[in-house]
């Protein structure tokens, strides 16, 4: 009898619509381990450089359609209104790992921007997905390394940028040259 309670229970198992917030953390956790796996390959490999090579290659490429904008041209033309475009798009697509209310953008001047994301999904939980996965990595070994490669994406766009790590975070300050 216990066998046939059991099946008619998996029987009347209704499928239900995931919640939203249910469907963000777990394609955020797929997201990340994928991340942690790349970082980590690489690392073993000995091809990091390569490995930032494409990733500056293919950002540098698809920066522009990402901003949605013709950015080259919008700089000589208009170079505050094109930084502005480019920190609030960057900022929006910040969203993909941080809520926005994780993430602070401070305008300095119209040539000058600070982002400061707290609370970092990537760094609160990466961590633990790592040690989960049996990877041997700190997530902050990868904002480290994404640190070194930023600067030289926008600087395509005439914009300096600088990355710090911070506690479960980090802040980015962007200069228009």
């Amino acid at each position: 009898m216990y066998a046939y309670e059991i099946w008619k229970e998996v029987r009347d198992l209704a499928i239900k619509e995931m919640p939203l917030e249910e469907k963000h953390d777990k394609l955020l956790d797929q997201y990340m381990l994928s991340e942690l796996m790349n970082y980590a390959l690489h690392k073993e490999l000995g091809t990091m450089d390569k490995r930032n090579d494409m990733m500056l290659k293919v950002w540098k490429k698809m920066l522009p359609s990402l901003m949605g904008i013709t950015l080259k041209v919008m700089k000589t033309i208009a170079p505050g209104t094109t930084f502005k475009k480019i920190v609030n798009g960057f900022v929006s697509f910040s969203q993909v790992m941080n809520p926005l209310s994780n993430i602070e953008l401070t305008w300095v001047s119209d040539r000058e921007a600070v982002m400061r994301t707290k609370n970092c999904p990537f760094l609160v939980r990466g961590k633990e997905l790592a040690k989960k996965a049996g990877l041997d990595i700190d997530p902050k070994e990868i904002c480290r390394n994404d640190s070194k490669v930023m600067p030289e994406m926008f600087e395509e766009f005439g914009i300096d940028v600088t990355m710090e790590l911070e506690e479960n975070g980090c802040r980015a300050t962007a200069k228009l040259k």
